[in-house]
């Protein structure tokens, strides 16, 4: 067939015609000589006869001349489809009128492209406001740049602030005297357990110690009542008045107006609600805070015994200080006067600050200490993860458009021949994209508000109100709003352009019949659809990693057994026993419920399993040449007799605590091996002697046990000290328990036992040994938890995607199927070929999946336990199951097409 636009275009060179008129000449011309032709052809010439004759008729005329005095005469301009009105503002609301009519025509596309996002944009949403509540934003206080936390260390020890220690009462009076950098200088305590009693009912609660300006340094006010005066921290004992916790307040006393005013007893002492804090402020750690706040004044209340003189004694480390800074002091100015105020106090108290040195740091690190930097990477990884999701439900409704924008080629032909331009068209589009986004936003608000209530209700139930609170305001609100903005404009961007650049003549002149895809139109859709693939096997292959890992910790032998073992936290010297009283309750409960049936044995002790309580500043025979700034430090724990054989520690050496160890014999101690191998070397630590940093006497070594986790699950061995408690009083102690069978099957018992010996005693923390496991791993759990649910949604999401496309693709194939089927190719040869280009597409992302996957387990494998980042396991796992969600995917549409019927296909496209 000649071409014939070849010829017209060669004529109409230099003519200066506009594109829309140079392209109306040449549909109108060439089908004009392609009729010609075909006349002279079946006039009998032949076919380059006909052409010569055809080309000839063409040159006789005068075409240019002629068509430029079309040109010069006048025409009325082509109204545009959707002409400017000059004001952006009005431009907008007829564009979202439109898109809004569009979206109404189309209720399928637009509920799923809604849903699809609201789900990424829900996942972001519940993640940020983690983040913003718990790294961002940790604590609700005035200008938290300007405030900063100081402790003490050892100064061998000044740049590792995992070790960090209290400042002593007297010290830190010192430092607020003689320093001048702080336009406010206050101090607080580690939160303490206390007896609550409000009408008659025994409760227990978390308290902190904190001097007058503590609300005040920080730029508190109260939500009710007032704060501490000046005067209620001036002398011991005499302010017995209570500042309540917002949550304490709702949650115990019912949010009552009238509580300020309130009396009730702490550890059996009379006090008085004078005021409840701010809300959402649970004290200076970012994850767990107190009850209620005292004044210094009353510490001797509520101390140990061996803290009574904690207000007077440098020796016993009790505080944190919390300062802000004067206008115009810099960190590093503090830091520098803080080294010169370490060293007077150096110089001037000796014995009791001799090594140390003052460690300034901002609140924002403080409040977590150092877990802080895990708790930072976590939520980067949930950050990006949940971007992943995001980015995975932008492709989705992408390519939803890309095949809508397939079926609109007519609408969007006739507006441009109408003389809509691209820009116009893009702008358009886009406000259709944007306002799928924006009710995406609000329902990916609603979802994310309802993923931060459930996770809010998996904190454990002894401590949900100290915990911190996921705040959902404004923040929350705006930062969804921007994702939802960007988000239409991150999926809607490629489909507008791509849909802009519609040929005008090819659509007007296409009929209905022969519509259909063309090879290589969604090739976009294809690589997005891969990209979906890929980072979903990612995430899922980061969860399975992950939950491996938690398995491989349930594992972790903490050097005790945990399965019958439950314990109970007793404090008898807070509702008012005095030591001869606590020591016959001590010896009643061992007798009363070594006659519970299922008992095995049990024991008491001061440290609850992985809370154990370090010590700074002993004294070892043989280590007397030490130098100061190399003080040693041992978890202390006290112990009764049978402890050891209740917990399933076995001895290296020496013997147990027996009835003999008791006050007016000779002190003594156990340790553990790893305490005798790093201070006493191919030595034999038996009869070795040493002090306790506030102990008065010396202590005899009989002992040595294997060592134990203290603090945390799976931590490197420490050095610990076991005290008898017969030679060390406590009024508050645990009751370990060790049963013959599960543990949960003696818990009514004992505490039933323990009730009768005094019904008055709270009895609220009870825990078995397989619980406190489950609590030491909760954060991890909460992690994995949410890193499998961010990648079965992403898998999900992906595979609705695919189902859909192939969905698609079938049915603008509906024609060629049946033209195939019609020719002989038979169901199952249908089958396979749908199936094989939806699969072609998996397997692709699959190995690109795969390589990334290997790339970032490697750079996560130093946060695993016992599994390596190169993981085939889980490797696998991810991929089979994301292989068999989307053959599912692709097999639905494969099987609808196996199943045309060659002559209504033929007979409807």
């Amino acid at each position: 067939m000649p071409d014939w636009k070849s010829e017209i275009l060669e004529r109409l060179r230099g003519s200066r015609l506009s594109p829309e008129r140079e392209s109306e000449i040449l549909d109108e011309l060439s089908s004009h000589l392609q009729d010609r032709y075909d006349e002279l052809c079946a006039s009998g010439l032949s076919q380059s006869e006909a052409r010569r004759n055809v080309v000839a008729e063409l040159d006789f005329t005068d075409l240019v001349s002629e068509l430029q005095t079309t040109e010069v005469a006048p025409h009325e301009p082509v109204p545009q489809g959707a002409p400017r009105t000059g004001h952006f503002f009005s431009d907008f609301l007829m564009d979202l009128r439109y898109a809004a009519r569009t979206l109404r025509k189309s209720p399928g596309f637009a509920a799923v492209a809604i849903l699809t996002l609201a789900l990424g944009i829900g996942a972001n949403a519940a993640v940020f406001t983690v983040i913003n509540s718990l790294i961002l934003n940790p604590l609700p206080v005035d200008r938290i740049s300007t405030l900063v936390a100081l402790n003490t260390t050892q100064r061998k020890q000044a740049a590792q602030l995992g070790d960090l220690q209290l400042l002593s009462i007297p010290n830190f009076r010192d430092l607020r005297n003689r320093t001048n950098s702080f336009a406010s200088f206050a101090a607080h305590s580690n939160p303490t357990a206390v007896t609550i009693i409000d009408k008659d009912e025994p409760h227990r609660a978390f308290m902190e110690l904190v001097t007058a300006n503590y609300f005040a340094t920080l730029g508190l006010h109260p939500a009710l009542g007032r704060f501490f005066l000046p005067d209620e921290d001036a002398t011991p004992g005499m302010a017995p008045v209570a500042v309540l916790g917002y949550s304490a307040w709702q949650n115990r006393f019912g949010g009552r107006a009238d509580v300020v005013g309130q009396s009730i007893r702490l550890n059996n002492v009379p006090f008085t609600i004078i005021g409840v804090g701010p809300k959402d402020f649970k004290g200076l750690y970012a994850v767990f805070g107190p009850d209620l706040w005292v004044p210094f004044t009353m510490a001797r209340q509520f101390l140990s015994p061996q803290q009574q003189d904690a207000l007077t004694d440098r020796s016993i480390p009790l505080v944190t200080g919390i300062a802000r800074l004067r206008d115009g002091n810099s960190f590093a100015q503090v830091q520098a006067e803080m080294k010169i105020a370490s060293a007077s106090l150096d110089n001037e108290f000796p014995d009791s600050n001799s090594g140390q040195s003052l460690v300034v740091r901002h609140l924002t690190e403080a409040a977590y200490g150092p877990e802080r930097q895990g708790v930072v990477w976590v939520s980067m990884l949930l950050a990006a993860i949940v971007g992943i999701v995001l980015l995975i439900a932008c492709s989705n409704v992408a390519n939803l458009l890309l095949a809508r924008a397939a079926a609109r080629r007519q609408e969007i032909a006739v507006r441009m021949a109408l003389g809509a331009g691209r820009a116009r068209l893009v702008r358009q589009l886009l406000t259709e994209s944007v306002t799928v986004s924006f009710f995406s936003g609000i329902l990916g608000f609603l979802f994310g508000y309802g993923g931060c209530q459930l996770l809010s209700s998996l904190r454990p139930a002894e401590y949900a109100q100290n915990l911190a609170e996921l705040r959902i305001g404004p923040v929350v609100f705006g930062f969804t709003f921007i994702v939802a903005i960007l988000t239409g404009l991150i999926f809607g961007i490629v489909p507008a352009l791509r849909t802009s650049r519609t040929s005008v003549s090819e659509v007007i002149k296409e009929e209905t019949r022969t519509a259909g895809r063309r090879r290589g139109r969604f090739s976009i859709a294809n690589i997005l659809l891969g990209a979906q693939v890929a980072g979903s096997l990612v995430l899922l292959v980061i969860a399975a990693i992950f939950l491996h890992s938690i398995q491989q910790e349930y594992t972790i032998d903490p050097g005790y057994q945990t399965k019958y073992l439950a314990i109970f936290m007793l404090y008898p010297g807070q509702a008012g026993y005095d030591q001869p009283r606590t020591e016959q309750f001590y010896k009643q409960v061992r007798e009363r419920i070594s006659s519970v049936p299922g008992i095995s044995s049990l024991s008491w002790a001061s440290n609850m399993p992985l809370w154990g309580r370090k010590e700074t500043g002993l004294l070892l025979e043989g280590q007397e040449q030490r130098k100061k700034s190399d003080a040693i430090s041992a978890v202390v724990n006290t112990v009764d007799l049978d402890y050891f054989s209740t917990l399933g520690v076995s001895f290296v050496a020496g013997r147990d605590f027996s009835q003999d160890d008791r006050d007016g014999s000779t002190s003594v101690a156990i340790i553990n091996d790893t305490m005798a191998a790093q201070y006493w070397p191919n030595q034999n630590a038996l009869g070795r002697r040493l002090q306790l940093p506030q102990g008065k006497n010396s202590l005899q070594v009989v002992g040595i046990v294997k060592a134990s986790n203290y603090q945390t699950l799976g931590e490197s061995p420490q050095p610990c000290v076991f005290i008898p408690l017969r030679q060390n009083f406590s009024d508050g102690m645990i009751l370990y328990v060790r049963s013959e069978q599960d543990a949960n099957t003696i818990l009514a018992g004992v505490r039933d036992e323990i009730h009768r010996i005094d019904p008055a005693l709270a009895i609220e923390d009870i825990r078995t040994g397989t619980k406190i496991i489950d609590q030491a791993l909760w954060w991890g759990k909460i992690a994995v938890n949410l890193l499998s649910v961010f990648g079965f949604l992403a898998v999900g999401l992906a595979s609705v995607g695919l189902y859909g496309i192939m969905a698609y693709s079938v049915n603008q194939r509906r024609r060629e199927i049946g033209v195939r089927m019609a020719l002989g190719a038979n169901q199952e040869t249908v089958w396979f070929l749908i199936l094989r280009q939806g699969m072609t597409i998996v397997l692709g992302g699959l190995a690109a999946g795969v390589t990334i996957a290997l790339l970032v387990g490697r750079a996560l494998s130093r946060f695993l336990y016992g599994v390596k980042g190169t993981d085939y396991f889980s490797l696998a796992g991810a991929s089979l199951t994301l292989l068999l969600v989307a053959l599912i995917a692709c097999y639905l549409p494969a099987r609808s097409a196996s199943r045309v019927d060659p002559l209504v296909a033929l007979r409807d496209t």
